[in-house]
């Protein structure tokens, strides 16, 4: 049974993703926490993981339709490699729970950011 939701999950992930933008930190970590029983640090580097032939895969579908801003994408990339670095980092440093709290609330201000916004 946890193979077919781990699988589920995954299904979820990809096609959420590539509408929305969303699934790895969205959808994966708080799945495998829950149906694979995983601690926070270990999702989260799991979803890393799954995060690269996820993104590659919805890059080709939506460079063919045209839907990347090359240039933007560049320049955010630099950003996030080094916060990256930094993060991997802080996550040896940081208590789980202190993660689990604070994805929790970034999930939260994200979802009350985009119900209030008029965009």
């Amino acid at each position: 049974m946890q193979l077919v939701s781990v699988v589920l999950v995954g299904l979820a992930a990809g096609a959420l993703s590539v509408l929305l933008g969303v699934g790895g930190g969205v959808i994966i970590v708080p799945a495998l926490m829950y149906f694979a029983g995983m601690e926070i640090k270990l999702a989260t580097g799991t979803s890393l993981a799954v995060i690269i032939p996820t993104a590659l895969m919805g890059a080709i579908g939506r460079a063919q339709l045209g839907q990347i801003d090359w240039r933007v994408a560049a320049i955010v990339s630099v950003g996030a490699i080094i916060g990256a670095r930094l993060g991997t980092h802080l996550v040896e440093v940081a208590p789980a729970i202190v993660l689990k709290r604070g994805f929790a609330l970034l999930l939260l201000f994200t979802a009350v950011r985009m119900l209030l916004s008029s965009r």
